[in-house]
């Protein structure tokens, strides 16, 4: 992995621990995931036509069936995601979402992309489980039950999905050499046209959510698909189990946010457990 690819991943790290925190105060649920996939469509757009304009694509059925799977899958994702800002902490939710999905992705790249692992990547990969368990032994701390059964189902849950996309992704890219924009435009254009219904069942909800956060709104908008764009191209040149393990340095930055940000408790021992996730990352990318 080369200094560049490196720097890319790790600063696609920050952009993606800032976007959750920014989303952490915003009104979730799917009023809101409607709105925000509405944005990244009309931001985006630009970007997908000039490219199309200067390089083609070829809209063969299978690329077309790749498109709509990444999305459905970053669908499901962010709904299940907003789904555990509601009912917990961002310094819970996040780490044992972005820690548990690259132990599954590197299980993935192996079982399904042919990538092979060392006893670096196993040892790291120990790391990053301890890590999420003592992160998940924090929450169990929490005097609220339910917020704390609910803040590791769904952090293991989109851990899952983060895996799913990220595998399936890191094919797109490499397998079928589709252009990371593209990748990354189509499964918004996707969650508006399937969350259009509830959008317009709850419009006063989208509107007010647009009023009071209009500006954090197109801020997440622009930044989170620069995050995802730059670890897309990076795993055209570096290895699935690499790429989706380094970018978990976001897993340190979203519980700073959370503690520092947002006042959420505990802020010591989820920084340890952070830490030692972070350190799993760096034998990962030995």
């Amino acid at each position: 992995m080369t200094t560049a690819v490196l720097l890319l991943v790790l600063f696609s790290g920050f952009i993606h621990a800032f976007w959750n925190y920014l989303a952490k105060t915003i009104p979730s649920g799917a009023p809101f995931v409607w709105l925000l996939a509405a944005v990244m469509s009309i931001i985006l757009l630009p970007f997908v036509l000039i490219y199309t304009a200067l390089y083609g694509f070829d809209w063969s059925p299978e690329n077309v069936a790749i498109l709509a799977v990444t999305g459905f899958l970053h669908l499901i994702y962010f709904l299940v995601l907003q789904k555990g800002y509601q009912v917990s902490d961002l310094s819970v939710v996040y780490p044992l979402a972005r820690g548990s999905g690259p132990t599954f992705a590197t299980i993935g790249a192996v079982l399904f992309l042919n990538e092979t692992v060392t006893l670096w990547s196993v040892a790291g990969l120990a790391m990053v489980v301890g890590g999420v368990l003592l992160v998940a032994g924090v929450a169990q701390r929490m005097g609220d039950a339910q917020k704390r059964r609910a803040g590791i189902f769904y952090g293991i849950g989109t851990g899952v999905l983060i895996a799913a996309y990220t595998v399936w992704d890191g094919y797109a890219v490499k397998n079928r050499a589709l252009a990371p924009v593209f990748i990354e435009y189509f499964s918004h254009p996707i969650r508006v046209a399937v969350l259009a219904p509830v959008a317009w069942k709850r419009w006063p909800e989208v509107c007010a959510i647009w009023a009071a956060h209009k500006w954090k709104t197109l801020l997440i908008g622009a930044i989170s698909p620069l995050a995802f764009i730059m670890v897309l191209y990076a795993m055209k040149t570096a290895p699935v189990h690499f790429v989706a393990p380094l970018r978990e340095v976001s897993i340190v930055f979203g519980v700073i946010f959370g503690a520092k940000l947002l006042t959420e408790e505990n802020f010591r021992p989820r920084l340890i457990g952070s830490l030692l996730i972070l350190a799993g990352i760096v034998l990962l990318s030995v």
